[in-house]
C-alpha cells in the first residue's frame, strides 16, 4: 500500500499562480483614480478602469471600495494629507489669504489640476453624489478660512460688517477662472508670475471692503 504523505505547513500556505498582492495598492489605487478622474470626468471613472490603470487586480480594488464615490473621496483625502497646509500662525488676514490663495493656486497648477477641475464641474452636475468630496475639497482651500476672517473682524483688522464667504469665495472663484477656466498664460508663465498675481488678487478684494 503506498503511504499517503500528509502536506506540510508550508506546502499548504503556498500561493498558486495568480497577480501578486502589492503592498502599495490604495497609493496607486488613489493615484489611478485622480487621473482618471482629471481625463475622463465623473461618468468615465469606474472601479474597473481604475484597477486596469493601476495594475491592481480588480478583487482588491472591490473589496476595499464599494464604489467609486468612496474611492475617490479617500483619494482626495490623501492627496491633501500629503499637501500641506501653509503655516500661517502669527500672520495678520492678508497675509493667510495670500498663503493660502498661492497654496491652491500650485495645487491647481500642479499634477492633480485636471482632476481638481473635474471636481468642481463634477460637483454642479451631480451635487448629491459628490457633496462629501466638494466639501472636503473646499475646507482645504482658500474658503476655509472663513473662522479667521470672522476673527479679523471681530479684532477690526478688518472692517465691521465684512462677510466671509463672499470675500473668500471672490478670491478661489478668480483662481479657478485664472488657472483653469480662461487661462491667457501658459502654465510656466503663471507660475512664474504666481507671487504678483495673487498679491494683487487679495489686496484688490481687500481695498474693495473698506469705504
Amino acid at each position: 500500500m503506498t503511504e499517503v504523505v500528509a502536506p506540510q505547513p508550508t506546502e499548504l500556505l503556498r500561493r498558486g499562480p495568480g497577480r501578486p498582492r502589492h503592498a502599495d495598492t490604495e497609493p496607486r489605487a488613489y493615484r489611478a483614480a485622480l487621473e482618471l478622474f482629471g481625463r475622463r470626468g465623473w461618468s468615465g471613472l469606474t472601479l474597473d478602469a481604475v484597477a486596469s490603470h493601476a495594475g491592481i487586480g480588480k478583487s482588491s480594488i472591490y473589496l476595499r471600495w464599494s464604489d467609486k464615490s468612496q474611492l475617490l473621496l479617500d483619494a482626495l483625502r490623501d492627496l491633501q494629507e500629503r499637501v500641506p497646509l501653509p503655516q500661517t500662525d502669527g500672520l495678520g488676514i492678508r497675509d493667510q489669504l495670500v498663503a493660502h490663495a498661492r497654496a491652491r493656486a500650485e495645487l491647481l497648477l500642479g499634477e492633480y489640476g485636471p482632476a481638481m477641475a473635474s471636481l468642481c464641474t463634477a460637483a454642479a452636475a451631480n451635487p448629491e453624489d459628490l457633496r462629501q468630496l466638494r466639501e472636503v475639497d473646499l475646507s482645504r482651500g482658500v474658503c476655509g478660512l472663513t473662522t479667521q476672517v470672522e476673527e479679523a473682524v471681530a479684532s477690526g483688522e478688518l472692517p465691521a460688517g465684512t462677510a466671509a464667504r463672499p470675500l473668500l469665495e471672490a478670491i478661489e472663484g478668480a483662481i479657478l477662472v485664472h488657472i483653469l477656466v480662461a487661462p491667457t498664460q501658459t502654465a510656466a508663465e503663471m507660475r512664474a508670475d504666481l507671487d504678483r498675481y495673487v498679491c494683487d488678487l487679495v489686496d484688490a478684494q481687500l481695498r474693495a471692503l473698506r469705504p
